[in-house]
């Protein structure tokens, strides 16, 4: 059952602040998708707890979740890579698929951020002592992605391939360290027991994750989504991974940009360095 049906469905049972609620979210549901629930909550007169209210009266965990479907129902859910291939597709075909559905993934994720959630992660990796980088697969290369933009920066993090190593580095944790596990599922094990570890030690853990009841988030002080692929079978993570760099892009960037004299500078170095092997 869709989102918008759901409302349209409930409308007649629903208060006079739901009502207006219901209303304006079904005349203007693709203009809300970047809302918080204060901003929509200024939008219409009511408030950010009677949005959360709302939201659930029609049978979703909160505001956010609501916003991830309403967004699948004005662009379409995240086509699946095995749909975008066919034995008899050609090249142009292929491209202009690809091309759709990455579009499609950077809309979504950036539909499912909340600034203030990211600001809070953000704030917690600037002060942290050693940020502590745990993912498995696809989430590790996203994680090697990050951890080489850190170190670039003077940013200390960890992170290895070895699954092994992870919980190793988990047993070394402190209440003055930051843990960042990604996992699209939410249920890798050995992300989610790192991760588990890191907030038994009185670290701040953040995930990155689908919006869903999962293992991980559990765990998770702050919790920043990406998009929902809806398939059990993928070739490969592809959607999962672009919107997992978004973020940690996006992380990477607001950590930077603090101090961009420094930043420079640290760029600068590390780039005169690796010339000394070019040369």
């Amino acid at each position: 059952m869709s989102c918008l049906y759901r409302i349209k469905e409930a409308r007649n049972m629903m208060t006079d602040t739901e009502g207006k609620l219901a209303d304006y979210i079904v005349d203007n549901h693709a203009d809300i998708l970047n809302d918080s629930a204060q901003v929509l909550a200024d939008k219409t007169g009511t408030s950010a707890a009677a949005i959360i209210r709302f939201s659930k009266k029609i049978g979703f965990s909160g505001f956010s979740e609501l916003k991830v479907e309403l967004a699948k129902e004005s662009g379409g859910n995240i086509e699946n890579f095995t749909e975008q291939i066919h034995a008899e597709g050609s090249i142009h075909t292929l491209i202009k698929k690809t091309k759709q559905v990455n579009l499609q993934v950077i809309e979504q994720t950036y539909y499912l951020m909340n600034e203030s959630t990211m600001e809070k992660a953000v704030q917690s990796l600037k002060s942290s002592r050693y940020i502590y980088l745990f993912g498995v697969g696809s989430s590790g290369i996203v994680c090697d992605d990050l951890l080489h933009k850190l170190s670039r920066i003077g940013k200390f993090a960890i992170h290895h391939h070895d699954t092994h190593f992870q919980i190793t580095n988990a047993a070394h944790i402190t209440k003055d360290d930051v843990a960042l596990g990604i996992s699209y599922s939410g249920e890798t094990k050995e992300v989610v027991t790192a991760m588990r570890y890191a907030k038994e030690s009185g670290a701040v853990t953040i995930g990155i994750t689908q919006l869903k009841k999962s293992p991980l988030a559990r765990y998770c002080d702050i919790l920043l989504y990406i998009p929902t692929e809806e398939r059990e079978v993928r070739i490969g993570a592809i959607s999962s991974r672009e919107s997992s760099l978004i973020i940690t892009d996006l992380l990477y960037l607001a950590i930077a940009k603090d101090n961009l004299e420094q930043t420079h500078d640290y760029l600068l170095k590390t780039k005169e360095m690796v010339k000394e092997f070019k040369s």
